[in-house]
């Protein structure tokens, strides 16, 4: 059992050299909608013309938005978290750090397969859920997780 988890404490941190620090930023239109980036280090946010641009990370195309049909923009450190592996859904967890409830975003539309684990390895949830559908999570002890969503992984802290 020994070996496991230092097999396991070695495989966070080789992935962890990998992570990708994301914010989340939040566009509210006049008309009342929202879209939510999550935005990389490599990523920008920028203004040309009389355009928004939003490039979630460098290899992506930005997504255009005209500024007359923006009402705000806001950054959320509710949306913050830490990926491994490639975040081509713009898959989010948050709230993160959470307590009782989390929900998983992604701009695709697929079942979202889950599985948390303890940092020792041990398999402590899973589940098939929907974009933005409620994780229980209150029953989990405080402490660091990592959360697997369709091959890719985000780090979670449980307060």
């Amino acid at each position: 059992m020994r070996t496991i988890q230092k097999i396991t404490c070695l495989l966070f941190f080789l992935v962890s050299s990998y992570s990708i620090a994301q914010t989340g930023v939040n566009v509210t239109y006049y008309n009342g909608t929202n879209q939510t980036f999550n935005v990389a280090a490599t990523g920008k946010l920028y203004f040309e013309t009389d355009n928004l641009f939003v490039k979630t990370d460098a290899t992506t195309t930005p997504t255009t938005i005209p500024v007359n049909i923006i009402r705000k923009i806001t950054f959320s450190n509710v949306l913050v978290t830490t990926t491994f592996g490639d975040n081509a859904g713009n898959v989010m967890l948050y709230p993160n750090p959470g307590s009782g409830v989390i929900r998983i975003q992604s701009e695709v539309e697929e079942p979202l397969k889950t599985k948390i684990y303890s940092l020792t390895g041990q398999l402590v949830l899973q589940g098939i859920y929907q974009s933005n559908q409620d994780i229980d999570v209150s029953a989990l002890a405080c402490g660091l997780y990592l959360v697997q969503v369709n091959g890719l992984t985000i780090k979670f802290s449980k307060k």
